[in-house]
């Protein structure tokens, strides 16, 4: 790849199966949010970078567009193909994309590009977008709960205080580059409001699947999920939904 990776996201090296397990996905109403943000046609070529497991792709293919899939880890790219038939995802890194000069209409970032060394990440992005494309950037978090169940705050607390410095809690998780590039204009908010459907087992493979918990040694990382499970058998918890926010951030391609 020729260049190194956030030393937190190598924790996701081996999380490929929990990370599958445990984190929410992007619904329809998702992929019609950037279809009208980014002003996309159907059938339109769609890089995902920072592509994971394929929570997006799938939904974008699913949506009619032509995707290819960029992912640097490989057991992350391995779940992919196997998660979406038809999708051979590329071994490569936002700061240097294995694509052509001005070959694709639109990039999408989920989840991953508070990873990205921005600046150069941008002007990749600047390079093989075509002039009038778009750029989004989105971010799954947790929304506000009408009624939350008597677990939340104490796995919230538990997660939170293992959580080191990390580039997605900042004021603007990265986004500053894009604002600085000349390459593209203002960037606009649109969020969509969901609910993610999950139980006990799913909630711990969310938490095993995150960098700071994936990247512990094994007797460490085990014991925070032996916390974790603790926590929630001692409520009592079952199937429940959790209220979602999906941040997505789009600017246009001078």
């Amino acid at each position: 790849m020729g260049l190194e990776l956030h030393p937190l996201a190598r924790g996701f090296t081996d999380v490929a199966d929990d990370y599958e397990r445990g984190r929410p996905g992007y619904s329809p109403d998702v992929v019609d949010a950037i279809r009208r943000a980014l002003d996309l046609p159907g059938g339109a070529r769609v890089a995902d970078v920072g592509a994971g497991t394929g929570k997006l792709t799938r939904a974008l293919v699913a949506g009619g567009f032509d995707v290819v899939a960029v992912e640097p880890l490989a057991g992350l790219r391995a779940r992919l193909r196997a998660e979406v038939p038809g999708i051979e995802p590329l071994d490569g890194t936002a700061e240097a994309l294995p694509l052509a000069d001005a070959s694709v209409d639109a990039v999408v970032c989920a989840d991953a590009f508070h990873w990205f060394d921005g600046r150069r990440a941008v002007a990749e992005f600047a390079r093989v977008i075509r002039p009038g494309g778009a750029l989004a950037l989105l971010w799954n978090l947790e929304g506000e709960w009408d009624d939350p169940p008597s677990w939340q705050p104490e796995l919230q607390a538990l997660v939170e205080g293992i959580r080191p410095e990390h580039p997605s809690f900042t004021g603007d998780q990265g986004r500053g580059a894009v604002a600085d590039s000349p390459a593209f204009g203002e960037l606009t908010l649109t969020e969509v409001r969901r609910v993610h459907g999950t139980d006990p087992e799913r909630l711990v493979a969310q938490i095993a699947s995150m960098s700071y918990v994936g990247g512990l040694p094994p007797a460490q990382r085990d014991a925070v999920l032996r916390r974790a499970e603790a926590i929630l058998d001692r409520h009592g918890a079952a199937a429940v939904a959790v209220p979602l926010r999906t941040t997505i951030w789009t600017a246009r391609r001078g």
